[in-house]
Formats: C-alpha cells, sequence, structure tokens
C-alpha cells in the first residue's frame, strides 16, 4: 500500500499541473491571436494600435514565463513556442516599419528558436508591405524592405546545426522563393518608375522647345 501523503502530494501536483497546462494553452493562444491582429495593423499603418497590441503581447508572454517557472516543459511546448514565434514577426515587422532595422534577440528576451523562426515567417509580410508600397508608388521604401528580406536570410543562411530546428529548412525554402519574387516585382517597378520620369523629362523638353 502506498502511502497515503505521498498520494495526496502527487495528485495536488497532478492537479496544479493540468491547471498550468490549461491556463499556459489558453494564453498562449490568446497571445498569437494578438499578434496576429498586431501585424494587420501595422499593415494598415496604424502603428499605435500595433504598440498597443504588442504591450499586450508581452504581458501575456510574462504570464506563461511566469507559470512555466514551476513546469519548465511548458516553455518548450508547441503552442508556447508558436506564440513566442508570432510575437517575434509582429515586432520586427512593426520595428523595421519604424526604423528600417531587425530587432535583436535581447531585445526581444526569446529563445534561439522562436527568433529565428518568427524571422523567417516575417520575411512573408516584408513582401505583403513591399507590394503595399509599390502599390503606392514608394519604391525606395519596397527596395528597403526586399534589403531587410535579403539580410535576414543571408544571415541566418550562416548557421550550423539548423537541423535542430523543426521546420527551419522549410520556411527557409519559402523564404528563398519569397524573396526571389519580391525581387522581380521591385525590380519591375523600379525600372518602370525610371522610364516613367525619362518620359517625363522628354516631355518637358520638347515641350519647351515647341514653344521656342
Amino acid at each position: 500500500m502506498l502511502n497515503k501523503k505521498d498520494l495526496a502530494t502527487i495528485q495536488k501536483q497532478l492537479t496544479r499541473f493540468d491547471e498550468v497546462r490549461e491556463e499556459i494553452l489558453s494564453l498562449s493562444r490568446a497571445a498569437t491571436r494578438l499578434a496576429g491582429s498586431t501585424i494587420l495593423d501595422i499593415h494598415r499603418g496604424d502603428l499605435d494600435s500595433a504598440a498597443n497590441g504588442i504591450a499586450k503581447v508581452e504581458q501575456t508572454l510574462n504570464k506563461i514565463d511566469s507559470l512555466s517557472n514551476h513546469f519548465s516543459e511548458f516553455k518548450t511546448s508547441q503552442g508556447v513556442v508558436v506564440a513566442f514565434q508570432e510575437y517575434v514577426e509582429a515586432t520586427t515587422l512593426r520595428t523595421f516599419a519604424e526604423t528600417d532595422r531587425i530587432p535583436s534577440i535581447s531585445e526581444l528576451r526569446s529563445d534561439h528558436r522562436s527568433y529565428i523562426l518568427g524571422l523567417l515567417d516575417a520575411i512573408g509580410e516584408f513582401r505583403r508591405m513591399a507590394l503595399n508600397c509599390l502599390r503606392r508608388g514608394d519604391v525606395k521604401k519596397a527596395e528597403k524592405l526586399l534589403d531587410g528580406m535579403e539580410g535576414i536570410y543571408d544571415d541566418l543562411q550562416t548557421l550550423d546545426h539548423t537541423s535542430i530546428v523543426p521546420t527551419f529548412r522549410v520556411k527557409m525554402d519559402a523564404a528563398r522563393r519569397i524573396i526571389e519574387s519580391t525581387r522581380g516585382d521591385v525590380v519591375t517597378e523600379v525600372r518602370r518608375f525610371s522610364l516613367e520620369e525619362a518620359l517625363n523629362r522628354l516631355d518637358k523638353r520638347l515641350g519647351s522647345r515647341s514653344k521656342n
């Protein structure tokens, strides 16, 4: 027969484990949704709302961290990793939209896995933002976004032992295709813009000659 106190202690620990697991799962889903909404705000140009959204995501992730202190296995669970990954993606997009730079891993207080996967996911959002810039005629910003995408890819390409990071190679392959497509779109628009400017200059010269 087992000791009754031991059984009671075990049951208490199991119950607490289950409670924390459910709470972390709920918080992870909430953080992921908030990060997704923040990304939409950034694309709309509503950076104030995006800042508020990111602050809420950070608060939620802090709660997850606090709960995980007693059960460290939750820190590497899929839902938690994805939540931090979405946070990295949203914060990277917002930071680059405002300052043309990529935030460091220390700024985001992220683990290496969530950081690099979040950066790779951000490449797709960079393309979306670049296309929006091209539609508005902001070729320079689109070029900066392309530079950011290429910088992320080229730097991550230098890493060794990435096979231990699930989905890394798949995301890298997808990122390469996204970058190639975006480069083609940007180059086409730059050429069109240059041709348009050249034609405008020619029209002005011909117009001035006809007046003379």
